[in-house]
C-alpha cells in the first residue's frame, strides 16, 4: 500500500510539473510570436516612420508604400460595414470629398478589415461602395488571415504620413476629417 501511495505521489509531481513546463513553453511561443508580430508591425502612431508594407488591391494591382517614398500619402482604415452607407453616416462620402479635393496633394490608399464568413458577403459590401481610390483587403475569414500588421485599432482611421515618412497625422472616428483636412491644406499652401 504504501508503494501505491509513494508512486501515485510522485506520478503527481511528475504531471504537474509537465504541467508547469507546459505553461512555461507556451508562455515563451506566446512571447516569440508576440515579439515578431511586433517587429512586422506598422506603427501609424504620430511621429513613427512605419515600416515599408506592400500588399494587392483589390483590383489586383500592387501596392508598395516605398514607392511614394517623398510624397505624402493618406491611409484610411475601416472596417467592411463602413462601405455601406448608414442611415447616420456615409464613409466613402467623406473619404472621397478629402480624396477629390487633396488627390494632387497625397496619394490615397484604404485598407479593408474585418471578419468575413465568406468571399461573397465580401463582395456584397464592395457592390455597396463607391471608395474612389484603391484598397487592401484586410479582411479575415475562417481560412484567411491579414495581411497587414499595424498599431491602429479603431474604425475609420485616417493616417497621413508625410514627404519625411513620419506619421503626421493619425486620427479615428467618423466625420472627424477637419484635422486631417488643415493638415493637408497646410501641405496645399506650401505647394504654391
Amino acid at each position: 500500500m504504501k508503494n501505491i501511495v509513494a508512486v501515485s505521489v510522485i506520478l503527481l509531481m511528475l504531471s504537474c510539473e509537465s504541467k508547469e513546463a507546459k505553461k512555461e513553453r507556451i508562455f515563451k511561443e506566446f512571447q516569440e510570436e508576440a515579439k515578431a508580430m511586433k517587429k512586422n508591425q506598422i506603427d501609424l502612431f504620430v511621429g513613427s516612420k512605419p515600416i515599408p508594407f506592400s500588399a494587392k488591391t483589390i483590383s489586383g494591382t500592387s501596392f508598395n508604400s516605398r514607392d511614394y517614398e517623398g510624397k505624402n500619402l493618406i491611409i484610411f482604415i475601416y472596417d467592411k460595414s463602413y462601405l455601406k452607407k448608414s442611415e447616420s453616416y456615409d464613409m466613402a462620402e467623406e473619404f472621397n470629398a478629402l480624396y477629390s479635393k487633396y488627390n494632387k496633394e497625397a496619394h490615397f490608399i484604404g485598407i479593408v478589415e474585418g471578419f468575413v464568413e465568406n468571399e461573397k458577403e465580401f463582395k456584397d459590401y464592395l457592390a455597396h461602395s463607391n471608395v474612389l481610390f484603391e484598397q487592401i483587403d484586410n479582411t479575415k475569414s475562417y481560412n484567411k488571415s491579414e495581411k497587414l500588421n499595424y498599431n491602429v485599432f479603431c474604425n475609420p482611421a485616417k493616417v497621413l504620413i508625410g514627404i519625411d515618412g513620419k506619421v503626421l497625422h493619425s486620427s479615428c472616428g467618423a466625420g472627424n476629417i477637419s484635422a486631417i483636412a488643415q493638415k493637408l491644406d497646410s501641405i496645399k499652401a506650401n505647394k504654391k
